[in-house]
């Protein structure tokens, strides 16, 4: 008989999905057993070996032993590699605990009561296999969400730009930096306050920017998605709705999400987005021509005005009434209102009813944006300003507050302004300042793009431009830019010394294991330093903003006391 470990190795090979260039992928294996996949446990139960390790016999019936299982696969005795070797040697492993064993909270494991900080640039691409396992205990979450100090504040208006100005409770924002974080930082201000959040956020498809562990596998997802949540949820009024724009990919699973998060009660539509145009053609099943917009409110006192679209053509009108047209003397047109019990009561102008319009149903005919098209930022994901318009109008009374955490081109940042909205705009990438300071300040200069026309834009307005205080996370920049391993040593020695290291690396068995790091790969090299840097130390916290050594300048500290109204 074949040791356990030879037994259950030998077992797992046989599943294509589990192997990733070559090697088992533990992450994979673990998610699996954790969803109870069909297939894995007919892999396992076809073993008598394995069938006696990870099941037990309940009269007469077998029971998976999920826990035995995933401590067996997560031991480090199973499948070590050099990286899993070279950790252990310098100590940045902590003890086998489990969540239903410890109050640790795992900040990217897969489980739901977990807080994965998920950045969305190229750089936590890497990151994020880092990140895989790691545990932060309770008190470090805290330190993790606590409200960041904020640094480059610029205000845009018809003038330009402008770095000394007097920061208003009511300017709009643009805030760069890690959403999560972001989101815990408006807490201080605006808890209870924003009447409206929409968000279009990844689709956890190969397409995305922001992916995990070769693909952001579906709890990872879901755990991402349930932190940002249950704080967008504190931050909206009681009158607030939210609306998430998602596709078929994890639709289902997040409608059952939200459900859990802001109560099934307060489920109020699912709008399907239904387009042309643009879109991949398919052989084996029917094309694909919408998307899904989930819409949940706060509670059952929201705020909602009913949206009217005009018909775009006389027979559109017609088929909608299916009543009789009628000319007057002056030659306009006119259907007859018999609503009352079949008796006449008045004349319905054609003209007028068009104009009025139609109450906007759940399925919204809206072409996608191309990107030839006048609105068009040259943003793949870009949506269009007339989608927004509906939401904005329908959920946010004029001069509410517009919240939008994955702000991507600024679409629901330009609808709001044109429409006297307050807003908020959350995004990480560097692209906001090519992009979305660039299309905004367009909207204020009275672009004549979108829904301009429609709503006779003028131009005019302002926001302001901040981001949250960086710190350790110039030394994971570092990390990701440098292009030989000397670089990479450079930069530990810089780290080692720093308050930036992580406290479960011991530099001096990194130092006496050298020659163990220089046989990684180089991209594990990379990894390593990246998990070798403290967590909590990539952004600045608030109540550290008067530490010389992180850097705020004395500008930024007045504007901090300003908008945290110290």
């Amino acid at each position: 008989m074949l040791p356990i470990l030879n037994a259950l190795t030998i077992a797992l090979q046989s599943d294509e999905r589990l192997v990733i260039d070559g090697k088992l992928a533990k992450n994979k294996i673990v998610e699996l057993a954790l969803n109870l996949d069909p297939s894995l446990l007919k892999l396992l139960l076809s073993d008598d070996q394995l069938k006696g390790h990870f099941f037990q016999d309940v009269d007469g019936m077998l029971i998976f032993d999920k826990v035995a299982f995933q401590r067996f696969v997560n031991n480090k005795s199973f499948l070590p590699d050099s990286f899993t070797q070279f950790k252990n040697k310098i100590g940045l492993s902590v003890d086998s605990h489990y969540l239903n064993e410890s109050n640790d909270v795992v900040i990217t494991w897969p489980y739901k009561d977990c807080v994965l900080e998920g950045g969305q640039t190229r750089e936590d691409q890497k990151r994020s296999e880092v990140f895989w396992n790691e545990t932060l205990a309770p008190e470090q979450v805290d330190t993790l969400l606590a409200p960041k100090a904020l640094q480059n504040f610029v205000k845009y208006d018809t003038e330009g730009e402008n770095s000394e100005f007097q920061l208003q409770d009511n300017d709009n924002l643009i805030i760069k930096g890690n959403n999560l974080l972001a989101l815990h930082t408006l807490k201080a201000k605006f808890l209870g306050k924003v009447d409206l959040i929409y968000i279009d956020p990844p689709f956890n498809t190969e397409n995305d920017s922001f992916r995990y562990n070769d693909k952001f596998n579906r709890s990872t997802w879901l755990t991402f998605m349930k932190n940002r949540l249950e704080i967008a949820k504190e931050l909206l009024n009681q009158n607030g709705t939210i609306y998430v724009h998602i596709d078929h990919n994890e639709g289902h699973y997040l409608k059952v999400l939200m459900d859990e998060v802001f109560g099934e009660e307060n489920f109020r539509n699912e709008i399907i987005w239904r387009y042309s145009g643009w879109n991949k053609k398919l052989k084996n099943n029917f094309e694909r021509r919408h998307d899904t917009i989930f819409m949940y409110t706060k509670s059952d006192s929201a705020y909602f005005a009913s949206y009217f679209e005009p018909y775009a053509t006389k027979e559109e009108y017609l088929a909608t009434r299916k009543q009789k047209l009628y000319t007057d003397e002056d030659g306009r047109e006119y259907t007859l209102d018999t609503r009352d019990g079949g008796k006449r009561k008045s004349k319905i102008y054609l003209e007028d009813s068009m104009k009025r319009g139609k109450v906007v149903d759940d399925v919204w005919a809206l072409d996608k944006l191309n990107n030839s098209a006048k609105e068009s930022v040259g943003f793949t994901s870009q949506k269009r300003e007339i989608l927004l318009e509906r939401i904005i109008k329908a959920s946010c009374p004029e001069g509410g507050i517009v919240l939008d955490y994955h702000l991507g081109s600024g679409t629901t940042a330009a609808t709001a302004h044109k429409l006297h909205r307050r807003y908020i705009g959350i995004e990480q990438m560097d692209y906001v300042n090519d992009i979305v300071i660039k299309r905004l300040s367009g909207v204020i200069e009275g672009d004549l793009e979108g829904i301009s026309k429609d709503v006779n834009w003028q131009g005019g307005g302002s926001f302001v431009y901040c981001e949250l205080a960086e710190l350790a996370s110039k030394y994971s920049d570092r990390v990701e830019q440098a292009q030989s391993s000397e670089e990479l040593i450079s930069i530990w020695d810089e780290l080692k010394e720093s308050s930036n290291l992580s406290y479960k690396v011991d530099p001096k068995q990194f130092d006496k294991n050298i020659n163990s790091f220089n046989e990684l790969s180089f991209d594990n090299q990379q990894r390593f330093l990246i998990e070798a840097i403290d967590k909590n130390q990539l952004y600045v916290n608030y109540s550290d903003i008067d530490d010389e050594s992180n850097g705020i300048s004395e500008q930024d500290k007045k504007f901090n006391q300003v908008f945290y109204g110290a």
